[in-house]
């Protein structure tokens, strides 16, 4: 059986309502399905099919079919055109290159149980966007009454492929500069030409604590203070008339900060070969310079501490001799009035007078040995003996405060390969913490215990328990992130915690917050074992 060629009324009908769907499909599965119905009516009784792909990438191609069943696979497969074919389509050198593009004269049937038929490529400026096939019954062949037709409508189906995979990149492209501005660590605004704000990034809106529908719309000068008016409005005219501005300071109002120093560039921006160069909006780019200023403040004070350590190292080695000359004398005048038969009392008053002046000794000895650079090189390190010497350098603060501090270590804890006068730091940091966190609770005397021991067979942790108001759960994220602080100026040894958690990791080790048993802070440090 064969068909006839479709009437020139019927096709000028097929292809004004293909006309009028191109111009109406909002996705390719609907262009798809259209362009189906319209030739189904065109060429009743055969079967249709057009897979829509990628010849460029390896995904499956995604198949659309009418009156008949699909055979299995086929979408995984490459697509095989004739030579002429090939021709009429005019590729690109790189597409009819693909290996997806296979050259024969034998049609292959996407369809179950049809041999005849053939196929035509959807291409369009040089691109194939995939493949309509006409299959035809078996004993049925209407090649030639229908490839007329046919290719007539696959150009159309082509370039309505095209626009839609066009826009689908356009829209794909504007979605990932979006993010990329959005993403951004910058603070990104985008005004147009009546002063409107178009663009606010997410940096932005959490710098200033507005939310975007606060933002989009508004004037641009409803947000400069008037002392700032004037010469803002000036840069922003001028970059309305194509000058660039750079290093443009702006005190920028906030809901939390108040107003926050930030520094600016700001750009003409216009459509390339728009006529007379008409710039269509600006674009202004910001730096927030109070975490800048914040570092900088650090910096000073880590200096300032510096330069104290080394005037303190200088005082105690004065303080050495005399010390040492009290210590003797000391025992000298003990064992003299021993022999004389003093009286107990005077004897006790003269050991306290050595004593005392022994511990000074030992804490001088102490505070120079945390003053040296801790060096780099790690070595088998005794940590029983490291926690101990981090205690002591602690016991002033802790008698000062009326705190009762308990140390228990295991006597079978391992060793760890590790600097030791780093992790004297870690642990003299956290004690002075503790210390700090129940003195500020002004809850009279409180508690401070400090634990080592093994934790796993491969594992040693190191607990420092205080009795003070403990982490709060929403803190717990921040304590180790850089100038997050809840201690009033002047406490703390300027060490903080985001340089504790670097030692702890430099050694392979973690360290965490946790509520302790005595109802405050638990900071757990696990340090691998020898």
């Amino acid at each position: 059986m064969t068909f006839l060629a479709p009437t020139i009324e019927a096709q000028l009908a097929a292809f004004q309502a293909l006309a009028a769907e191109l111009g109406t499909a909002i996705s390719e599965a609907t262009l798809v399905d259209r362009a189906l119905g319209i030739l189904g009516t065109l060429l009743p009784g055969r079967a249709l099919c057009i897979r829509v792909l990628d010849i460029r990438t390896r995904d499956p191609a995604r198949a659309y079919i009418r009156g008949a069943a699909l055979r299995d696979g086929v979408v995984s497969e490459g697509v095989t055109i004739t030579d002429a074919a090939l021709s009429r389509a005019q590729l690109k050198s790189a597409v009819a290159a693909s290996a997806r593009l296979m050259i024969r004269d034998r049609w292959d049937s996407p369809f179950t149980g049809m041999a005849t038929g053939f196929a035509v490529p959807l291409a369009a400026a040089g691109e194939l966007y995939g493949v309509l096939d006409i299959g035809y019954a078996p004993a049925q062949d209407g090649r030639a009454a229908d490839a007329d037709a046919v290719n007539a409508i696959a150009s159309h189906v082509a370039h309505g492929l095209r626009t839609a995979r066009l826009a689908d990149d356009a829209l794909g492209l504007r979605d990932y500069q979006a993010r990329l501005l959005e993403s951004a660590n910058a603070l990104i605004l985008g005004i147009d030409r009546n002063w409107r704000i178009t663009v606010c990034n997410r940096a932005m809106l959490e710098l200033t604590g507005y939310s975007r529908d606060d933002v989009l719309g508004r004037d641009i000068r409803d947000f400069i203070s008037t002392d700032q008016r004037q010469f803002l409005t000036s840069a922003f005219a001028a970059a309305l008339v194509g000058q660039h501005h750079t290093a443009v300071t702006v005190h920028l109002p906030t809901r939390a900060h108040g107003n926050v120093r930030t520094v600016w560039s700001i750009a003409p921006v216009g459509r390339a070969g728009a006529a007379g160069d008409r710039i269509d909006a600006v674009v202004a780019i910001g730096q927030d310079q109070s975490k800048i200023e914040e570092l900088q403040q650090q910096v000073i004070r880590s200096e300032r501490l510096a330069t104290l350590g080394e005037l303190a190292a200088g005082v105690v080695h004065e303080l050495n001799n005399p010390l040492t000359s009290i210590t003797v004398y000391a025992e000298y005048l003990v064992r003299k009035f021993e022999s004389q038969g003093a009286e107990v009392p005077d004897l006790e008053k003269l050991r306290r007078i050595g004593a005392s002046a022994q511990r000074i000794l030992r804490f001088s000895r102490d505070l120079v040995q945390y003053a040296r650079p801790s060096g780099k090189d790690v070595e088998p390190v005794d940590i029983a003996s490291v926690v101990r010497q981090s205690v002591s350098i602690c016991d002033h603060l802790v008698e000062r405060g009326g705190i009762e501090l308990g140390v228990e270590i295991d006597p079978e804890v391992p060793m760890v390969q590790a600097v030791a006068g780093q992790l004297e730091q870690v642990l003299i940091n956290l004690i002075t913490n503790a210390v700090h966190a129940i003195e500020g609770a002004a809850s009279g005397s409180g508690k401070v215990i400090v634990r080592c021991r093994l934790e796993t067979p491969s594992s040693i942790l190191i607990e420092v328990n205080d009795s003070g108001p403990g982490v709060p759960e929403a803190d717990r994220a921040k304590i180790f992130e850089p100038f997050f602080t809840t201690k009033p100026d002047g406490k703390g040894t300027g060490l903080g915690l985001p340089i504790v958690r670097g030692i702890v990791e430099q050694h392979r080790g973690d360290i965490s917050v946790a509520t302790s048993e005595l109802g405050g802070a638990a900071f757990r440090v696990i340090l691998p074992a020898l």
